[in-house]
């Protein structure tokens, strides 16, 4: 298959360029190639390009960002993945486009299936849903597929960060009162994958594992007993939980359940899928070198 993977020096998208490297045909698309920030041309910019599928991995992600940029958040996360999308539906090529768990409305406890409601609370969210919106009015066969809490990745992930900073002996710290699931990326790659192969499927899908709701306190303390019981750590530390509201990192507004179900992945694609857990203890193995 030859797929063009916007984003491509970002974390997800240089994370999937590592997994399908060798196996399809790459055009691997960055800022430089492709400037988000300037819808209009995008379209003539792709016109030399010849694909069977596109995943749009380009965003702007950084929430604090988006806040003090919102015109910009408005190009990139909505206005330019609807070209993307009007492009591929003129070509008869496979979209698919990563949106994110944080357009859901977060304040019910559980899982969230794709139909679930959504109340973005911020301009990353909103702008996000508009691209959901945007780029399935524009392409019905498109794939929306939301993600969450991303690690496999560079630069690290949540996964990452929590066992480097415990091999380093630091304080522990993270908040418990905020409520998703981890994804690996290598996962969501598989995913995207099975996904490209079936264009009879369309729509909004959770990309994310099987499983019940983590916050980042039960995730980073589950880590550090997997490292510990993997002979990774010599003790297993203590990881102190913090309240959301005094997280001096976390300014903006942030929905607090978002954890999705899968479901469409495994009633259409017929996906089971592996937990979470397992895909850590394979990720802590090849970085205890």
């Amino acid at each position: 298959m030859e797929i063009v993977v916007t984003g491509c020096t970002g974390r997800l998208g240089r994370s999937l360029i590592r997994e399908w490297q060798g196996e399809h045909v790459l055009h691997c698309l960055g800022r430089e190639d492709l400037d988000f920030g300037e819808p209009a041309g995008l379209e003539r910019k792709l016109e030399g390009l010849c694909f069977d599928g596109l995943v749009n991995c380009a965003a702007m992600a950084d929430i604090e960002c988006c806040e003090s940029h919102l015109r910009e958040a408005q190009l990139i996360n909505a206005e330019s993945p609807r070209v993307l999308a009007r492009v591929c539906a003129q070509r008869g090529a496979r979209l698919i486009h990563f949106s994110t768990d944080y357009v859901l409305d977060g304040t019910r406890e559980g899982l969230k299936s794709e139909g679930a409601a959504v109340r973005p609370l911020n301009q990353y969210a909103r702008t996000k849903w508009a691209g959901e919106e945007s780029v399935l009015e524009e392409n019905a066969d498109a794939i929306v597929g939301r993600v969450s809490w991303l690690f496999g990745t560079e630069p690290d992930g949540i996964v990452e960060s929590v066992f480097r900073s415990a091999r380093r002996g630091e304080d522990l710290r993270a908040v418990a009162d905020k409520f998703s699931k981890p994804t690996s990326v290598q996962e969501i790659g598989r995913m995207v994958l099975a996904l490209l192969g079936r264009p009879d499927l369309g729509g909004l899908f959770h990309l994310t594992h099987p499983g019940e709701p983590e916050s980042w306190w039960s995730i980073a303390t589950k880590v550090v007993r997997a490292g510990y019981e993997a002979g990774l750590l010599k003790h297993c530390p203590e990881v102190h939980p913090e309240v959301m509201e005094r997280a001096e990192r976390l300014r903006v507004a942030r929905p607090v359940h978002t954890a999705m179900d899968p479901a469409r992945l495994r009633t259409d694609l017929h996906w089971q899928g592996v937990g979470w857990e397992e895909e850590v203890r394979l990720r802590l193995g090849s970085l205890s070198g």
